[in-house]
């Protein structure tokens, strides 16, 4: 049987269906515009690149060179080798990511017998640094266990089995780069009533003012700081995270091309946390963070299991 289209024979109706069709689309565009988001219709694919090859365990170099400095484009970079570790979304607590957002991430190790640095690579189409309501940074982080590595589980650790977390944001990056943006530059079109700190008529409001409406920094939290770029963390079980008010390791990361090259760099010997000795075999686990995809807490790509590691 032939369909034939016809027009519709009431015009004032069909007028009204298209007025709907443009409200709608103008509708989707504004809730478009005030999510923020970062990622804009004819978005460029990630560039290929040829990777690394896969590794069982990862062997860490000694070089020369001062690594307490992070440095992504460090000459000695170039005589370590790189290896690829899968990984996959977190699906142990909820909220969790739909699908792996990174499914592999590249990894190169070194160290000059005082401090070891982790160089990491993986993909990420946008740059994204939070700011806004709704948007959320990238991120990566690395964890050791404290104790045996053996016995002590991948998944945040455990009672009496902790681990110690190095957690890498790029927006703590950006505040400590570019000093944390104001309230004004996010909302540069808010109205201001009663933040001391944002009024208008007198910039700033006084320290006492401001510490009223800072409940967390007047009762020493150190989420409520401003950042170095890197957060040292001990947990002992999913949901015990508790950063550390001391930072023994630094980060520093590069975005090109649809890719973040970071180097978090911190001491073999970190008093109160992980030890690591030349000579000696532990593990080590990785965690990524799309933030223009959404990610952000438990929503990450992980490794499901330690990675060997050897200290050379």
């Amino acid at each position: 049987m032939n369909h034939v289209l016809h027009s519709p024979r009431n015009p004032s109706r069909s007028g009204a269906l298209r007025r709907a069709a443009l409200w709608t689309c103008a509708s989707g565009a504004l809730l478009a515009a005030c999510k923020g988001d970062s990622k804009p219709a004819g978005t460029p694919p990630t560039p290929a690149r040829t990777p690394a090859p896969p590794i069982s365990a990862l062997e860490v170099r000694a070089v020369s060179g001062d690594l307490s400095k992070p440095d992504p484009e460090a000459p000695y970079w170039a005589e370590v080798p790189a290896g690829q570790v899968a990984l996959t979304a977190q699906a142990m607590v909820t909220p969790r990511s739909a699908k792996t957002m990174t499914e592999a991430i590249e990894v190169a190790a070194a160290h000059d017998g005082k401090y070891i640095a982790f160089r990491l690579s993986w993909p990420d189409r946008d740059k994204s640094e939070a700011g806004r309501l709704g948007q959320y940074s990238d991120a990566a982080a690395i964890q050791f266990a404290v104790k045996d590595v053996a016995t002590t589980p991948v998944m945040m650790g455990a009672p009496d089995q902790p681990v110690h977390i190095f957690h890498w944001r790029a927006q703590y990056q950006r505040d400590a780069e570019q000093g944390k943006p104001t309230m004004a530059q996010l909302y540069p079109h808010m109205s201001i009533d009663m933040y001391p700190m944002e009024f208008k008529e007198a910039k700033g409001g006084t320290p006492e003012q401001q510490e009223q409406f800072s409940p967390g920094r007047a009762e020493g939290n150190p989420q409520s700081y401003e950042k170095t770029g890197v957060d040292e963390i001990i947990a002992e079980g999913i949901s015990t995270s508790a950063v550390q008010a001391g930072h023994s390791g630094a980060a520093k990361g590069t975005w090109k091309d649809g890719w973040w090259t970071l180097v978090i760099t911190r001491p073999l010997a970190v008093e109160g946390g992980s030890v690591l000795k030349a000579g000696a075999e532990t593990g080590v686990a990785f965690a990524v963070w799309q933030g223009g995809e959404e990610e952000v807490g438990s929503r990450k790509s992980i490794m499901m299991s330690w990675l060997p590691t050897k200290v050379l």
